[in-house]
């Protein structure tokens, strides 16, 4: 193989989990089941330059659910080898309600990339289902305390 080919056969594997880390950008919002029940949620995703992801987790009552508190927290994770997986784990609670955990996920992102569905890894949870979302990222509404913009 000659050098240009090699060259450019490096680029383009570099370039995969770049390109995979950008299908998952942005924002998304949807709901999780956990014991409390189902519940909204918004999450954010960015890639970061290290080749991983970082996410906010932003939770709070769904219509059919009206008890559940808002909270936040921060995520990291990973674009999985099979194309499409992605995994986040949390790392640090920004507003935490009363006799809550962080949960983490595990999910797959569909073929138009529209939306990502899995398992919510946590005591008691099952599921969960996001669609992207134009709008702003939840981070500051978090740490404000305000509630989600789609639900409003």
């Amino acid at each position: 193989m000659n050098r240009r080919a090699a060259l450019g056969l490096l680029l383009a594997l570099a370039a995969a989990p770049a390109a995979a880390q950008t299908e998952f950008a942005g924002t998304w919002r949807g709901a999780y089941v956990c014991s409390q029940g189902n519940t909204a949620v918004a999450l954010t995703i960015e890639p970061r330059k290290d080749g991983t992801v970082s996410a906010l987790f932003h939770f709070e009552a769904a219509p059919d659910n009206p008890g559940v508190p808002a909270g936040c927290f921060e995520m990291q994770g990973r674009v999985g080898d099979t194309p499409g997986a992605i995994a986040l784990r949390p790392v640090r609670w920004l507003r935490r309600p009363r006799n809550y955990i962080m949960v983490g996920l595990d999910g797959t992102l569909s073929a138009d990339g529209s939306r990502i569905e899995g398992l919510v890894r946590g005591p008691g949870c099952t599921v969960f289902r996001v669609d992207r979302s134009p709008g702003p990222p939840e981070g500051e509404a978090c740490r404000a305390g305000a509630p989600l913009l789609s639900l409003r």
